[in-house]
């Protein structure tokens, strides 16, 4: 994990781990059905690493969520 930092704390973390965890499904399936590493799974929910957009995505759908942009007023 040498090569990989922390990059902030929040709150959307816990929520990735969440969703998967509603959705009944271990890391290693969660990323199987992504296309990921567990560890790359693993790293996400606890910070180490941010996803990116495509990830995020693939994740979330996996979870039965899909990311949406919403344009703030």
């Amino acid at each position: 994990m040498g090569r990989y930092k922390k990059v902030r704390e929040n709150e959307w973390c816990s929520m990735i781990t969440q969703c998967r965890e509603e959705a009944g499904l271990t890391q290693r399936q969660a990323a199987k059905a992504a296309g990921l590493s567990k560890n790359h799974v693993c790293y996400i929910e606890n910070n180490i690493i941010s996803p990116s957009v495509v990830t995020l995505d693939a994740l979330l759908k996996v979870y039965g969520y899909e990311l949406e942009i919403v344009k703030c007023h």
